[in-house]
């Protein structure tokens, strides 16, 4: 009997034979003898067997076993159930808010399905061993806010109209949009209200209720103890906040403001009164009334604050800061709390990679091992590049910090009374007694005062 050795690739799909000439002329029976004793039963090479015999070569690898593969399976897909699909699926983009191609949907209403895709025929190895089948590719769906997924099934979560785009041949994003103005008061009538577009109300907004907005919102009437988001500017006769609920827009126009939690990234446009309220502006919030006041509360600007009157004859606490925009030293708290994070985990990472670094030194990497030391590379990649560019954000945010340390000022048109808080990057100035037409300013890091008057506008 011939020698024989059997050699099984590492993920078992082929199985070699080498030949050790011994003097005898190996035959059928005895190769398929040794492929048994080695449990190599799927796959067998019947002609290879037999070109072995015949002509045999010694110290040579024949391969004389082959598995097969899984295969892949059917993709899934997206499929439509809408009323009116009008070349849907044939359109990379459509909005659907053109008379003549609009698609109405009721609230619940059924418009997709996700068909998820199926596995493909299972494969097997040398040993016999079924090997899973390859998932197809699922359809990715992004869904916007007024959607709502269950069981893979989209429905709409709002009366209105669809947006559908297809970004790819196998990506789809399905939102619905309403434009819509409501002619009485937000309430249990309408409930919270949220719309990618304007919104008009013509009442009130009541309290504990939600109007959100990508675009701009007008009220006519009163907001109380409510919250407001708008991507634009939001414009309303007064805000009652009852300390309760908050504005968040890029705007704010409204006659007065109180008890209410105000954060608008450029400009703060009041007619008549602050009151006890919470207010951050990126660039500035005016108090417009030849009569009008802040009395009470915080107000936080990046550039100016002004008012006819700050403070009370009360000497309620009120307190006024300009100089630095109210969401930079958020940020940077941010960002410096992730910068120690990164740094923290980037010596954890590099502890792992000196450990896997000597097992490679001396040989003993598993495959296993390879794998980690690949992904835990890959990760201090990640780690360094996402750390570089936050510490070149936060150098920024601090340099655009320093340039604007003489900007920034407080004016009182008519009086600043005690009980006043002026605050300008981070220096303070407490008014003792009543202080008429005056400018506040920062000069060599100190707070000064100047004379107002309205030419100076």
């Amino acid at each position: 009997m011939a020698k024989y050795k059997i050699k099984v690739s590492g993920d078992n799909m082929v199985a070699n034979i080498i030949l050790t000439d011994d003097g005898a002329k190996p035959n059928k029976e005895e190769i398929h003898s040794v492929l048994h004793s080695n449990e190599i039963v799927y796959g067998i090479q019947e002609d290879v067997i037999n070109s072995i015999v015949n002509n045999p070569i010694y110290e040579k690898e024949y391969s004389v076993a082959y598995g097969v593969g899984p295969k892949n399976g059917e993709k899934g897909r997206l499929q439509l159930h809408v009323k009116k699909k009008k070349n849907l699926s044939s359109e990379r983009y459509m909005n659907m808010r053109e008379r003549s191609n609009i698609i109405s949907l009721e609230e619940g209403e059924l418009i997709a399905e996700i068909i998820p895709a199926k596995k493909g025929e299972p494969g097997k190895d040398v040993y016999g061993n079924e090997i899973e089948g390859l998932k197809g590719e699922d359809p990715k769906v992004v869904t916007g806010k007024n959607t709502r997924v269950e069981n893979g099934k989209i429905y709409s979560s709002i009366p209105g109209e669809l947006i559908f785009k297809k970004e790819n041949q196998n990506t789809f994003y399905i939102d619905v949009s309403k434009v819509h103005t409501i002619k009485g008061d937000v309430d249990y009538s309408t409930g919270n209200v949220r719309f990618p577009g304007k919104v008009i109300i013509k009442g009130n907004v009541k309290p504990g209720f939600i109007v959100e907005a990508e675009e701009d919102i007008i009220i006519d009437g009163v907001v109380e103890a409510a919250t407001l988001i708008s991507g634009g500017t939001i414009k309303v006769n007064g805000i009652k906040g009852g300390n309760k609920g908050i504005i968040k827009a890029e705007y704010l126009e409204t006659n007065y403001v109180e008890n209410a939690d105000i954060e608008v990234e450029k400009d703060v446009i009041i007619n008549q009164s602050s009151i006890n309220s919470l207010i951050k502006a990126g660039e500035k919030i005016e108090i417009i009334d030849k009569n009008g006041r802040i009395s009470g509360g915080t107000l936080m600007a990046g550039n100016l604050i002004s008012a006819p009157y700050i403070g009370s004859r009360m000497s309620v606490k009120t307190s006024c800061e300009v100089g630095v925009p109210p969401t930079l030293n958020e940020e940077m708290t941010v960002l410096e709390s992730q910068i120690a994070l990164d740094v923290q985990n980037l010596k954890k990472l590099s502890i792992i990679l000196k450990g896997l670094m000597k097992l490679k030194k001396e040989n003993k990497l598993t495959e296993d091992k390879v794998e980690q030391y690949r992904k835990t590379v890959q990760t201090a990649k990640e780690l360094k590049s996402n750390l570089s560019k936050n510490e070149i954000h936060l150098e920024r945010l601090q340099k655009s910090i320093d340039n604007s340390k003489e900007g920034g000022e407080i004016i009182a048109k008519e009086v600043i009374y005690p009980g006043a808080e002026i605050m300008i990057h981070k220096k303070k100035f407490f008014p003792n007694k009543e202080i008429t037409k005056v400018r506040f300013v920062l000069h060599e890091d100190k707070i000064i005062m100047r004379g107002y008057n309205e030419e100076n506008e």
